[in-house]
């Protein structure tokens, strides 16, 4: 253990990799320099899309144009963000070891709908749910249906819009129409699909897997 400890990487057969990062806002860029920190050999791609990250990690983690011209070179791919399963089920295909999501998983965290039947499907209790892609819908079904509820950005949407997360807290949903009626203007330009759920008043607890 202290052979380990120490960092004695020939005592303990230290095996140098290549891996090739691909990313979409550099959300694993303090993995990828822990990785070059023990002596593995590490390449970035980040979505050109996406200014405001690419200068995240400069001068430490050496960035590439186009991931595809060195999936060859690498022993590993890893992908770190949902969105990008396709890419991963391409290159499981080809055979590559790859960690990272799939379309699968993408549609999972993305399809909002599409995971409360899919929970559904294994015998799991969902609350009820409307998902709608009309804020002026959203506001008329609530001022219909007063309740307490939840509002919930759903599809693909920007990480700076999934954060938006409002519990109504009024019986009657006023609040939320308050809200929705606010800022429908603003959120229609970036999301496309969203669901209001029926609210739950108790532990919100999150399970993760790795496979």
């Amino acid at each position: 253990m202290n052979q380990i400890q120490n960092g004695d990487k020939e005592k303990i057969n230290f095996i140098p990799k290549k891996f090739l990062f691909i990313s979409l806002e550099n959300l694993s860029g303090d993995l990828a320099w822990k990785m070059k920190n023990e002596g593995h050999e590490v390449k970035i791609y980040i979505n050109p899309e996406t200014e405001s990250d690419r200068d995240v990690y400069e001068g430490f983690l050496e960035k590439i144009e186009k991931w595809e011209d060195y999936r060859d070179w690498a022993d590993i791919i890893i992908i770190d963000d949902v969105g990008l399963g396709f890419i991963a089920d391409y290159l499981r295909k080809e055979g590559r070891a790859v960690i990272g999501g799939s379309e699968y998983t993408d549609k999972l965290e993305e399809n909002r709908e599409f995971g409360q039947n899919e929970m559904k499907a294994v015998g799991m209790l969902t609350l009820p749910h409307w998902d709608f892609s009309d804020f002026n819908q959203a506001i008329g079904f609530i001022k219909t249906n007063s309740g307490r509820y939840v509002f919930k950005p759903s599809g693909a949407v920007s990480s700076d819009m999934k954060g938006i997360l409002f519990l109504g807290q009024e019986d009657d949903g006023k609040d939320l129409v308050e809200v929705l009626e606010q800022n429908k203007k603003s959120w229609a330009k970036k999301i496309k699909e969203f669901q209001i759920q029926k609210m739950a008043v108790g532990v919100e607890v999150a399970v993760g897997a790795f496979f």
